[in-house]
């Protein structure tokens, strides 16, 4: 009779440990499912910051040319080059050429 009892009991630790076997396999997964998610979120951000980043040294750039034209805006000079450059403006006298090939 005794041999009879340790094969029952065998048996019913097996079928307790199957369920939960299962939910470890299924936290496992769920787990590594969103570390993958988390991974790919990581990534993203990351990338994004890269983008903002560059973005920021291009606006100091241009921020950093506009304070020099501001800081020659008194200069004769560098306003008769502007209105030659944006304003296609020229002196009395001078010859403006357009070059037509290019």
């Amino acid at each position: 009779m005794r041999s009879a009892k340790k094969g029952k009991t065998a048996k019913k630790g097996k079928k307790r440990s199957l369920p939960v076997l299962f939910v470890v396999l299924v936290l496992i997964a769920v787990v590594g499912v969103e570390t993958v998610r988390v991974f790919g979120q990581i990534n993203q951000a990351q990338k994004q910051e890269a983008d903002l980043h560059m973005q920021v040294e291009q606006m100091e750039q241009e921020n950093a040319a506009l304070r020099s034209d501001i800081s020659r805006a008194d200069d004769p000079e560098f306003i008769k080059e502007l209105a030659r450059q944006r304003l296609g403006m020229a002196e009395q006298g001078e010859r403006i050429f357009y070059d037509v090939n290019h």
